[in-house]
């Protein structure tokens, strides 16, 4: 169904946004959020989403000592590639 919805300027920029960093359409964020708090409503909770750890591939096993700062480098430069094509230059 179409509707016509008001909100505020800097909450439209910031759901855009979100919506390009997620890849997917703003009509289906905005589904997703009244999906959301229409699920917290009624008493029920929301579905939970399984935690995806970021898993680092190593030859050999017990061979991969890194520190948090190594790691949240690594992690930085992978979500820096994976949201580059939603970057404008």
């Amino acid at each position: 169904m179409k509707t016509t919805v008001e909100i505020p300027d800097e909450l439209f920029r910031r759901a855009k946004a979100q919506a390009a960093l997620k890849g997917i359409k703003l009509k289906d964020l905005v589904a997703e959020g009244l999906r959301l708090a229409l699920a917290g409503a009624d008493g029920s909770s929301p579905r939970r989403r399984r935690v995806k750890f970021p898993l680092l591939k190593s030859n050999r096993p017990g061979s991969l000592k890194l520190t948090g700062e190594q790691i949240a480098e690594i992690e930085t430069r992978q979500e820096a590639e994976q949201y580059a094509p939603f970057v404008r230059r």
